[in-house]
């Protein structure tokens, strides 16, 4: 019966997620890499000169898993939004939905399941380029405890995504929750200084960050293979919450 709900309901709307972004695949290449790309140029080149070494390494090698993680991160929080924006108030697929036998809760699954395989093809372009550039010594061996940390952080924003798609009505929507919602989840998680810099007064609540714990976490399993069980707890967690939450909001606009 699980595999019959995972061919009928899973997979479909994962392989229409791959579908979506294969269209113009070259200019949803060439967008994903100028964020992380600038990013390290202005941060990683421009202020190498001012801040030694981060932790035990450069500046430029604490950025690095950063950006991966935050390319990883942003493209599930999009595919997620859009993809959903585009079901409900451009194709129309609510109404698809609403009289086909599949439950809610498998086609936020399969949003996440392709949000998560788009988001991982694209860090994976992203990472290649940004290391042939930056001193990085990567512990390879370590990268499925960086998938099993990275894959509850696109469940997260990949949720988030799709409760953001099928509230708002318009586009610009989208790009102002991003800059309300996410933006601050970034700066404020250490993707561009450890969170030690912060305040004392904000470590307590910083801590509990979901991007806290994919950069610091992703960052400690790259650089050095290890990670602390914290971070882990922290994202499965969040994910398993904002699964919770798209599946119910999902639901209710199903209903309406």
């Amino acid at each position: 019966m699980k595999l019959i709900y995972f061919r009928r309901g899973i997979l479909p709307i994962a392989k229409k997620v791959l579908q979506q972004e294969g269209q113009g695949w070259l200019n949803e290449t060439v967008n994903t890499i100028a964020l992380p790309f600038t990013f390290f140029l202005a941060f990683g080149l421009g202020l190498r000169g001012y801040i030694s070494d981060v932790g035990g390494v450069s500046y430029m090698a604490f950025l690095t898993p950063g950006l991966i993680t935050m390319t990883i991160l942003l493209e599930a929080y999009r595919t997620g939004a859009w993809g959903l924006w585009l079901d409900r108030w451009h194709q129309r697929m609510l109404d698809e939905y609403r009289i086909k036998p599949v439950h809610t809760t498998d086609i936020i699954m399969g949003e996440i399941l392709g949000g998560f395989l788009v988001a991982l093809l694209k860090g994976i372009v992203v990472a290649l380029i940004l290391l042939m550039v930056s001193p990085v010594q990567i512990q390879w061996s370590a990268l499925p405890l960086y998938f099993a940390l990275v894959f509850p952080g696109c469940i997260f924003f990949t949720c988030m995504g799709t409760m953001v798609g099928t509230s708002f009505p318009k586009p610009d929507h989208i790009a102002q929750s991003q800059a309300i919602f996410i933006t601050p989840l970034l700066y404020l998680g250490g993707l561009f200084f450890p969170i030690s810099a912060l305040p004392g007064w904000l470590h307590p609540i910083v801590t509990w960050l979901p991007t806290t714990a994919a950069f610091e976490g992703g960052r400690d399993i790259l650089l050095h293979g290890h990670i602390h069980s914290f971070y882990l707890i922290v994202m499965w967690v969040c994910a398993l919450l904002s699964f919770v939450g798209a599946t119910w909001l999902f639901r209710e606009k199903l209903s309406e």
